[in-house]
C-alpha cells in the first residue's frame, strides 16, 4: 500500500462485481498487504477479473487460495516437482470412441478427445497428487467430464475461451500409494479432451493387464527372452517381430511339455508375451511353490510386449518361478521378464558364492580383453553387464557362467564356460599367457569393498560427493543397477568444479587396501549430450583433507562397457575420491555422469587356475574333458564354432585340437596362429579351497563378530558353522583393540573354526618314468604354538621320496639317519631319490618347531617312481597335530564328551574326541558342596 495507489480498484468474479481494492495508504508503505478476502464461494471454476477505474496505479503482488483450491490455465510444462506423461502412452487404457487430434497446441502436439456420452480412459499411478490437462473451448458443456479417484467422483468443466495445454483438473494430498483413476464423458454435446496427465516427479503411471509396454516403467528393469539366465525346456521356437521386446519373442509349440524356469532377487514380477484370442487361455505359473494361472491370449491382437502377468508384494529375496502349459494345443510366448529396479534374475542352477558350487550348479563372472591379448577376469557371483554373446567376440566385455562338472582327485572344483568368451585369439597368444599349459595360469578374483549402496550410507560405508543433479545422488553409483533405461546413474549438471575436479568420495569407516577399479561410462544416443566421465584420478586419505596420488586413466566412450583398472597400492586408505578431470560433453568439466564404479582388492578364500580343457588326441578318443561334459547344445552355446584345446593332434605335433566346430562333438585340429571367428577361448576354472581358519568371540553366551561398524552379535552359543563361515574374522589383529569395549571382558573365549577339505591325492599311474612334484605355496604355522607332529600317509608300491623346504623353495632338505639335515637338488631325480626321506623316516620327525623357526612357514616336494606300470605310488593325506595359539574350540556334551557324578563331590568325564582338552572347575551347587576330583570313568 502507497500513496500514490488507486482506492476502489473493482473485482468481478464470474461476471459479478464483489467488491473493490484499497491501495491507497496516507502512512508508511505497507508491502505486502491483504487487500482482499472473500469466501463461501461455491466449489468449482470461478473466472476472476480485475479492474481499474480512474488514473491511480494498481500493483498485482500474489494471490491465494484454500489448499484444496488451484489456478486454473495453461501449463506448457509439467511445474517443479511435476511430472509428463502424454496421451500416447500405453498405460491409458482407452474404451469407446476417442480419436486422435493432432495440433501444435497439444502438449506433445496432440490430444485424444472423445463426444461419445460413457467413453471411458482409465489408468493407474503410484505418487500423492494428479493434474488433468486438457484444453478449453466455448463448444463444451460446462461439467461434461467426470474424474473419480478410488471410487471419489467429481466434475470437470473444460468450457471457457480456447486455450489448449489447459489445467483442468487438480488433486493433491493424496496417500503415497497406487491409485485408480477414470475420466468419462457425461454430457451430450460438446468433448471430453485428454492431452496429458502430470504427477510427482517421483511417481509412476502403472500398466494394467493387457496393456503394451515397450519399455520398463520406472523402477522396473527388463530380461528379454533370450537371457542365459532363463532355462527352457520342451520345444520353443524363436520369432522376430517389430512389436516385441527387443525385436524378438519365443514361443512354446502347441504340443509336449513345454515350461520356462528361473529365479529372481526382487520383491515383484512381471511377465510379457505376444496377444492373440487363439493363443493359451490358462497357464500355470508356480512362485516358490504356490500356483497361479494367467491367459496369452489378452491384449492387443497378434502384438508383442503385452502385460499378461503380475505379481507385486513378495519378501525381498530370492524367488523361484515355473511356467508351463496346463494342455496341449496352444501356442503361447515369452517375450520378457520385467522385475525390480534393484533386483536380479537368476538360472535355477545359478549360486553367487564359490562355497555353494557344486556339479550342475553354475557361477556369473565378468570377462573383458582387447583384441589378441588374454583379458581379465572380475564379479565372480555377481551380475556387471549383459552376457557376452554366444558367437562372442575379439574384444570381449561381458558376464559369462562357469558351470562346475566335477571335482578332480585333488579336490579341486573343476569348471568350464559355457561359452567360447572370446574368438580371433590364436592358441599360440593363450599359450604365451599360460593359459594353455596343463597346470594352467593362476588367477585372482577381486571382491568389491563397497556393499550394494541403498542410501548414502549401507553397512557403514559412506558415499558423497561435491555435486548431484536432482535424484542422481553420488550413492547410485554404487548401486548394482547398470541395465536397461532405469539404470540408476550419479550425474552432474552444470555446477561449476571445484579445483582438481567435481569428485566422489567413499568413506569405508576403516583402512582399505585398493588395487582394482573399474568404471562404466554412459554413451547418450546421437542428438543428446554425452555426460559420460573421461579422465579420471584416484586418491586416498586417511584424515580426509590430505590425499595422495593412487592412479589415473581414461575411460574409452563405449555405451555399458565396463572398464577395469588394475594398479599397484601398497597402502591402506579410508577414504578414497575419484576425480573427473573430464567428461565426453563439451562442457567436460560440469556436464558429468558415471552409471556404475566398483574398488575392490585382490581376497578371495580359494585359489583360481584357468586353462584348456583337453580334447582328444583324435577323433576316436574320448578320454578327455570336452567329450565328457559337453553333452548339449542347449547348455553350452556352441554354435558351430570351435574351441581351442590343450591337446596336441597326435598326427600333427604343430597342430592342436579343436572342437565342437560344425558340431558340438566334432573333432579337428588346426596351426597353432590361426585367428578366425569360429575359432575361440573357452576357459576350464579350477578352484581349490584355501583352509583359513575364521574367528568368532564369545561374549557371555553371545557370539561376537568385529566390523568396520563395531561389534556385531551373530548368534548365540553354541555357534553353528554358518556363523564361522558368514560372519567369522579371518584376522583377530583387527578387533584386538576393542575386546575391552566387550561387557564380559574377564572371561573371553575366542572360537576358530578349522573348514574341512576335500582330501588331496598327487598320484601316477601306469608310467613307469619317475616324477617330481613340488607345492607351489608355503603352509604357514604363524598360528601355530606347538606342532605335535606331521603324518603323511599314501600307497608304496614303488619308490616315494620326501624333501622340504623352510624358505619357500629357495632350498631343500632331508633328515639323514644319524639325525642331520643335508641338502637335496630337487630338480636332479638321481640325487633327490637318493638323499630325500622316505615316508616313515618323515612321520619320524618331531623337532619341526624347531625346524622350521621364525618364518614357520613349510613346503614339501615329492619323488615318485614306480617298479613297473602295475604299480600305483599315491600321496593322499598330510595330517598335522598341532596347538593352536591362544585358542580353544569349544568342546560340545554330547559330541565331545559325556559327564555324571558318581558321588557328590566326583564328576566323571568320557572323553568322545581326540585331542587337549581344558576343564574349568567351580563351585558347586546350591548344597554347598565342592568339587574334589576330576577323572575318568566307565558310564
Amino acid at each position: 500500500m502507497f500513496t500514490d495507489r488507486a482506492r476502489a480498484t473493482e473485482v468481478y468474479i464470474d461476471g459479478v462485481l464483489r467488491g473493490t481494492i484499497n491501495e491507497h495508504t496516507t502512512g508508511s508503505p505497507v508491502a505486502p498487504a491483504l487487500v482482499f478476502n472473500l469466501e463461501g464461494l461455491e466449489n468449482g471454476v470461478h473466472t476472476v477479473q480485475i479492474k481499474t477505474v480512474g488514473t491511480k496505479f494498481f500493483l498485482f503482488d500474489a494471490i491465494e487460495v484454500n489448499t484444496q483450491g488451484f489456478l486454473v490455465g495453461q501449463l506448457e510444462s509439467p511445474q517443479k516437482g511435476w511430472k509428463r506423461y502424454e496421451n500416447s502412452i500405453t498405460q491409458f487404457h482407452f474404451h469407446g470412441n476417442w480419436k486422435t487430434e493432432t495440433n501444435t497446441v497439444h502438449s506433445g502436439g496432440s490430444a485424444i478427445t472423445t463426444s461419445t456420452i460413457g467413453d471411458k480412459v482409465t489408468f493407474k499411478f503410484n505418487g500423492t497428487k494428479i493434474r488433468l490437462i486438457s484444453d478449453r473451448n466455448t463448444n463444451r458443456e460446462r461439467n461434461s467430464t467426470k474424474i473419480t479417484i478410488d471410487g471419489i467422483t467429481e466434475t470437470v468443466d473444460m468450457y471457457g475461451s480456447p486455450i489448449g495445454k489447459y489445467l483442468s483438473y487438480e488433486k493433491s494430498g493424496l496417500e503415497n500409494t497406487i491409485h485408480t483413476v477414470e475420466i468419462e464423458h457425461i454430457k451430450t454435446g460438446g468433448f471430453t479432451t485428454l492431452d496429458a496427465i502430470d504427477i510427482d516427479d517421483t511417481g509412476t503411471l502403472i500398466a494394467s493387464i493387457g496393456q503394451r509396454l515397450p519399455e520398463p516403467e520406472l523402477g522396473w528393469k527388463r530380461y528379454e527372452q533370450d537371457n542365459q539366465a532363463l532355462s527352457y525346456s520342451g520345444i520353443w521356437v524363436t520369432q522376430t517381430n517389430d512389436t516385441t521386446s527387443g525385436g524378438s519373442a519365443i514361443y512354446a509349440e502347441r504340443t509336449g511339455k513345454n515350461k520356462v524356469r528361473f529365479d529372481f532377487y526382487g520383491t515383484r514380477l512381471r511377465i510379457l508375451g505376444m496377444a492373440n484370442s487363439g493363443y493359451h487361455p490358462d497357464l500355470k505359473i508356480v512362485i516358490n511353490g504356490v500356483q497361479d494361472s494367467y491367459s496369452a491370449a489378452i491384449g492387443s491382437q497378434n502384438q508383442g510386449s503385452i502385460l499378461q502377468y503380475e505379481k507385486l508384494g513378495l519378501e525381498l529375496k530370492r524367488h523361484s518361478v515355473e511356467i508351463s502349459s496346463t494342455v496341449e494345443g496352444y501356442w503361447w510366448y515369452i517375450d520378457a521378464i520385467d522385475i525390480d529396479t534393484n533386483g536380479r534374475l537368476l538360472h535355477p542352477d545359478e549360486v553367487t558364492k564359490v562355497n555353494d558350487l557344486e556339479v550342475g550348479k553354475r557361477i556369473r563372472f565378468h570377462y573383458s580383453a582387447s583384441s589378441g591379448t588374454v583379458g581379465k577376469f572380475s564379479d565372480l557371483g555377481m551380475e556387471t553387464s549383459k552376457f557376452i554373446p554366444a558367437s562372442s567376440s575379439a574384444s570381449s566385455n561381458g558376464d559369462g557362467y562357469f558351470i562346475m562338472v566335477d571335482t578332480d582327485h585333488q579336490g579341486k572344483k573343476v569348471l568350464l564356460a559355457d561359452r567360447n568368451i572370446q574368438n580371433n585369439i590364436s592358441w599360440d597368444v593363450l599359450n604365451t599367457a599360460g593359459v594353455a599349459s596343463g597346470s594352467g595360469l593362476p588367477l585372482e578374483i577381486l571382491e568389491d569393498l563397497v556393499p550394494t549402496m541403498t542410501g548414502q550410507t549401507t553397512d557403514g560405508v559412506t558415499i558423497t560427493a561435491s555435486a548431484y543433479s536432482a535424484n542422481d545422488m553420488p550413492w547410485k553409483a554404487f548401486d548394482n543397477n547398470v541395465l536397461g533405461q532405469e539404470r540408476s546413474i550419479w550425474y552432474v549438471n552444470g555446477t561449476e568444479a571445484p579445483v582438481g575436479g567435481h569428485w566422489i568420495k567413499v568413506d569405508f569407516g576403516s583402512q582399505k587396501k585398493i588395487n582394482y577399479l573399474s568404471l562404466i561410462g554412459m554413451k547418450i544416443s546421437t542428438g543428446y549430450l554425452n555426460n559420460s566421465i573421461k579422465d579420471w584420478q584416484l586418491f586416498g586419505s586417511n584424515d580426509d583433507t590430505t590425499y595422495e596420488s593412487v592412479t589415473s586413466g581414461t575411460v574409452p566412450n563405449i555405451e555399458d562397457a565396463k572398464f577395469v583398472y588394475e594398479f599397484i597400492n601398497n597402502k591402506s586408505y579410508r577414504y578414497y575420491r575419484i576425480n573427473v578431470l573430464t567428461s565426453y560433453n563439451n562442457y567436460s568439466t560440469t556436464q558429468i555422469a558415471i552409471v556404475e564404479a566398483e574398488l575392490a582388492e585382490r581376497k578371495h578364500d580359494s585359489a583360481f587356475t584357468f586353462r584348456l580343457p583337453t580334447g582328444g588326441v583324435n577323433s576316436t578318443d574320448k578320454d578327455n574333458e570336452w567329450d565328457k561334459y559337453m553333452t548339449d547344445d542347449r547348455i553350452w552355446n556352441n554354435l558351430n564354432h570351435g574351441s581351442w584345446t590343450s591337446t596336441t593332434d597326435e598326427s600333427n605335433s604343430k597342430a592342436r585340437v579343436i572342437r565342437g566346430y560344425n558340431g558340438l562333438t566334432n573333432w579337428t585340429s588346426g596351426s597353432t596362429d590361426l585367428t578366425i571367428p569360429a575359432r575361440g577361448f573357452r576357459p576350464v576354472l579350477t578352484i581349490e579351497p584355501i583352509n583359513n581358519n575364521r574367528f568368532l568371540i564369545l561374549d557371555g553366551t553371545d557370539m561376537k563378530t568385529y566390523t568396520s561398524s563395531g561389534w556385531e552379535t551373530v548368534g548365540t552359543t553354541p555357534p553353528t558353522d554358518d556363523m564361522f563361515l558368514n560372519k567369522g574374522m579371518l584376522d583377530l589383529s583387527t578387533c584386538a583393540p576393542y575386546l575391552k569395549d566387550l561387557k564380559d571382558k574377564s572371561n573371553l573365549k575366542i572360537l576358530v573354526s578349522k573348514p574341512k577339505r576335500e582330501p588331496t591325492v598327487a598320484h601316477l599311474t601306469g608310467v613307469p618314468v619317475p616324477r617330481i612334484v613340488k607345492m607351489k605355496n608355503d603352509t604357514s604355522f604363524l598360528g601355530v604354538a606347538k606342532i605335535n607332529s606331521l603324518t603323511l600317509s599314501g600307497t608304496k608300491k614303488g619308490v616315494l621320496r620326501v624333501a622340504i623346504s623352510t624358505d619357500s623353495g629357495a632350498t631343500w632338505e632331508a633328515k639323514q639317519k644319524d639325525g642331520s639335515w643335508t641338502a637335496v637338488d630337487v630338480t636332479t631325480p638321481i640325487e633327490f631319490k637318493e638323499k630325500a626321506m622316505t615316508i616313515d623316516e618323515f612321520n619320524s620327525i618331531f623337532e619341526w618347531d624347531e625346524k622350521i623357526g621364525q618364518a614357520r612357514n613349510l613346503r614339501c616336494a615329492f619323488y615318485f617312481e614306480q617298479s613297473s606300470s602295475a604299480d600305483e605310488t599315491s600321496l593322499d593325506s598330510l595330517t598335522m597335530d598341532v596347538d593352536l595359539l591362544d585358542s580353544w574350540d569349544m568342546a560340545m556334551p554330547g559330541v565331545d564328551y559325556k559327564y555324571g557324578y558318581n558321588r557328590n563331590t566326583n564328576l566323571r568325564v568320557l572323553l568322545l574326541s581326540d585331542g587337549d582338552y581344558k576343564i574349568n572347575v567351580g563351585s558347586g551347587g546350591g548344597s554347598g558342596s565342592t568339587l574334589t576330583e576330576v577323572d575318568g570313568g566307565t558310564f
